[in-house]
């Protein structure tokens, strides 16, 4: 780039920044009034879940989740091994918004990209001893693969 061409970069550069200073607004709080006025589309959150990948991959010991039933004096475990994997949610939305009535909800919406790497249970098991390994496992569920959601959870307070 020659002289000239960076010189005038540069003097752009400081325009752009003189104009932007003076663009500041004070703050002002708003009554509730004020703010059923003020609309937007809330905000998108992208998720990447890596749960228990080094248990999926076999390069760490089990990880067993267990919840004790006592039936008749006798305790017997529901075991869930190796919960976990790779899954990436985009975008989920949270957009408060106002029913026709003039009461608020929460409008959380579907992730319109799902991604799942080994993202499930690798085993699931019903016995008596909770550290002992799963010898007769009930099955799994794993998914692999991506979706598409579409759709609105909406949420409002009970009266």
């Amino acid at each position: 780039m020659s002289m000239p061409a960076m010189f005038r970069h540069a003097a752009l550069a400081g325009v752009l920044a003189a104009a932007a200073a003076g663009a500041s607004a004070e703050k002002k709080a708003l009554d509730d009034e004020e703010l059923r006025g003020v609309s937007g589309k809330g905000i998108a959150i992208a998720v990447n879940l890596q749960l228990n990948t080094r248990q999926i991959a076999g390069t760490a010991p089990p990880s067993n989740i267990s919840a004790g039933f006592n039936v008749g004096g006798v305790t017997t475990y529901a075991i869930v091994q190796n919960f976990g994997g790779g899954l990436q949610l985009f975008s989920i939305t949270i957009d408060p918004s106002v029913k026709p009535d003039g009461s608020g909800y929460l409008a959380i919406g579907m992730p319109a990209y799902v991604n799942a790497q080994d993202f499930g249970i690798h085993g699931i098991g019903v016995q008596t001893d909770p550290n002992a390994p799963i010898t007769s496992s009930l099955g799994s569920l794993t998914l692999n693969g991506t979706a598409s959601m579409t759709g609105t959870l909406n949420l409002w307070p009970k009266n």
